[in-house]
Formats: structure tokens, sequence, C-alpha cells
């Protein structure tokens, strides 16, 4: 009988009765238009360390120095299980294996994402937020999500793999539902992600090219090829993580500049402030929720915790601890290193970083300089959900259109 992944545990016996919190992770109470502040409600109301029964029982850290332990410390905190339901999720090569086994396998694809290789895409995808905006900027409104967040990097990270540009919306439908692993469609966006990856490994395996598929397939570790799922597992790794954590990160971003007028402004007129206003978004917008395997009997945080307990580290907490960053609430683009790990850290720091930085900065760089003064459509509000990444499902904008021709005598006048 395969045991139910969302049971309700009973507490353990080394785990303190007042340490237990009935906290449900995917369904975080008090989300309202700011997603973060409900994340910074659990940080300075619940314990740095407790428990809960949902989804078989884990621990959850809530503090910035545990956060960091926890992306750091592979040795007691094992990446082999980093998701919750345990088991809900088809097993990722490399990102749940650990030093030394994870080492080859990123070798094989982290060339792909070092700055230089990523300059053709990152033409792309400014390519394509210029397309989006020029076609936006005379309606007046979007919805920001699906009309630009989630258009502009998926079509990047399409390009790396050389998968059809037109496919970008199927497989951000697919990413909504993957990154909720209680929600009823999750399984069945997994399975119909795999069938789409294993139709384009078929079509490499009998065309290879330049692309990141085609390394993948000819790939090689340790002197032997990859086996078949290897192939499998990774491909579905690097497709799914670029289908919803830019996406996320602009999108949270866009929705703070829309209630703030003066930081579009302060962006515009000093363009200097963008390489720190990634930073700062990133520190303050964090998205994944990822767990880690206790692999021996230690105390942690001030409990204790034993060989096989699960503990979730919501990586967005770090940068909203006061003892990490002054005033984390606030968002302060001229903010001294801000501090965050919403990248990751050590050993498996994310592969796809330096992608992402570039994708925030054409955000930044395009939208802010191409668009005017825009807001938060009046009448709507932004839906947010928790899940393996916090993300906005929806995000109506406005802004009121150049009247014709003004835009032309702008420019000219600007040259």
């Amino acid at each position: 009988m395969v045991e139910d992944p969302f049971l309700i545990a009973p507490r353990p016996d080394h785990v303190p009765e007042a340490l237990a919190r009935d906290f449900d992770i995917y369904a975080l109470d008090g989300l309202g238009d700011d997603l973060h502040l409900a994340w910074k409600t659990v940080q300075d109301e619940m314990p740095s360390m407790f428990w809960t029964p949902r989804y078989r029982g884990h621990w959850v850290a809530t503090r910035g120095e545990q956060l960091k332990e926890l992306q750091e410390n592979f040795q007691d905190f094992s990446h082999r299980e980093l998701f919750i339901p345990r088991g809900i999720i088809p097993f990722q090569v490399p990102v749940q294996m650990d030093p030394p086994q994870h080492t080859p396998y990123r070798r094989l694809f982290m060339p792909a994402f070092l700055p230089r290789a990523v300059a053709e895409v990152e033409k792309k995808a400014r390519a394509t937020a210029i397309r989006i905006i020029d076609s936006l900027s005379d309606r007046g409104e979007c919805e920001f999500v699906s009309e630009f967040a989630a258009a502009m990097p998926i079509q990047a990270f399409l390009t790396m793999m050389d998968l059809p540009d037109r496919d970008h919306a199927y497989l951000r439908g697919l990413a909504i539902y993957m990154s909720k692993p209680n929600h009823p469609d999750s399984p069945a966006a997994w399975v119909e992600l795999g069938d789409y990856i294993n139709r384009w490994i078929a079509e490499r395996r009998a065309r290879p090219g330049e692309d990141l598929i085609s390394r993948i397939v000819e790939g090689q570790v340790e002197d032997r090829p990859l086996t078949e799922q290897e192939v499998f597992a990774i491909c579905m790794l690097l497709l799914g993580g670029g289908l919803d954590t830019v996406v996320s990160m602009t999108s949270f971003a866009a929705h703070f500049l829309a209630n703030n007028p003066r930081q579009q402004a302060q962006l515009r007129d000093n363009p200097k402030l963008i390489d720190n206003a990634i930073e700062e978004i990133a520190r303050r917008f964090g998205t994944t929720n990822t767990s880690r395997l206790v692999t021996r009997d230690r105390e942690f945080g001030g409990v204790f915790l034993k060989a096989g307990d699960i503990v979730v580290g919501p990586n967005p907490l770090y940068g909203l601890d006061e003892r990490i960053n002054e005033d984390p609430l606030t968002v302060d683009f001229e903010r001294r290193r801000p501090r965050h790990i919403a990248f990751g850290n050590g050993p498996h720091t994310c592969p796809g970083a330096v992608l992402a930085r570039r994708e925030i900065r054409i955000f930044l760089e395009e939208w802010m300089q191409r668009m005017p003064e825009f807001h938060v459509k009046p009448g709507t509000h932004p839906k947010v959900t928790t899940g393996l990444v916090n993300a906005m499902g929806e995000l109506w904008l406005n802004w009121t259109p150049p009247v014709s021709g003004e835009e032309d005598r702008a420019e000219a006048a600007a040259a």
C-alpha cells in the first residue's frame, strides 16, 4: 500500500509539543496583495524552528542563519529530498544529488550558463521584450504575467534548448501546476512535460544540433554515456527550472513598481541603480521554498533533529530577516549590499543565476524606458500563490498611452 503523501502525521517523540504548529506551506495564511509580507509574518510570529504535521510531517526553518546553513551544509542537509511531500515530483538530476556525485553532471551543462555563453540568449530575450512592449504600449493596459513576464524569459530559455517559440504559452500553463504539488492537476502537468521532453530528446538523437538538449543527449559522465533516465531527468530539470522563477520574481517587482511611482522614476532617471536594484529585487521578492533531508542526529537552530527528518527552508525569509538586512520590508534600490540567497549558495548554486539576473535587467531597462508611469489597474487585485515557487498568477497593469505623435516628438527632442 502506497503511503498518502498528504498524510497528517502524528507528532514524533523528539518534537516538543510547544514547537508543533498546523502550518501548510502551500496554503499560507494572509496572502493579500503582498505574499512576502505573509512570509515575514510567519518569520516574526513563529519559532525560528517549528514542526508541522502536514505532508507526513516536517520542520520549517525561518531565520537567515539556519536557511544559509541548509543551503551550504549538504553533508548534514542532503538535497535527496528537495520537495514536499516526498516523492511527489520526479527525481531531478543532478539537483537532488550531493557532491561529489552531482559534480560531473553539472559540468555537462554549466558552460551553457556562463556569461559569454548566455550573451546570444540575452539578445533574443531583449528583442522579445522590446517587441512585446512596443505591441502593448498603445493599449494602455496588459495582464503582465502572461503577456510579458512569462513570455520573455521562457522564450529565452527555449532559445537555449532550440525549442519552438510558440510553445512558451503551453509550457507556462504546465508550470503553473507543476510548482504546486497539492494541486490536483500537478501530477498530470509533470507527466505532460515529461512527454514533451521525451519527444524532443528523440528528435535530438535523430538530428543533434548545438543546443542544450543535444549537449545532454550526447553527454558523458565518468567516461560513459548518460543513461536514458539521466538524459530525461537532466532535461526535465533544465526546462522546468526555466519556466517559473524569473517569471515570478519579475512579476513581484512589477507589482511593487506599479504601486510606487517614485521608485519607477528613480530607475528611469538613474539607470546606474539597476545593478543594485536587481539584487534588491532578489532580496525582497525571493521565490523558492525547498526542503532538505537530515542525514544525522544533531542540534540545529535550538532544536534536536533526527536523521530522516525533513526541513523546509523558505529562501525568501533570508532576505526578509532583520538580523541580515536592516528594515527588510522596505525596497531600497540604494541599499548597501542587499543580502539574499535567492539563487542558492555553495555547490548547488543555481546554474541559471547569470541568465536570471540578465533577464531581470532587461525588464528594468526596457520596460522603464519604453513605458510611461504604470499602475495596478483599478478594480483588479494580483493573484498570488505559494508552492515550490512563490508565484504571481495574474497582475493587471494600466497606463496612459502616448498621444499619437507625442512619442516621436519626444524622441526627436532627445536626439
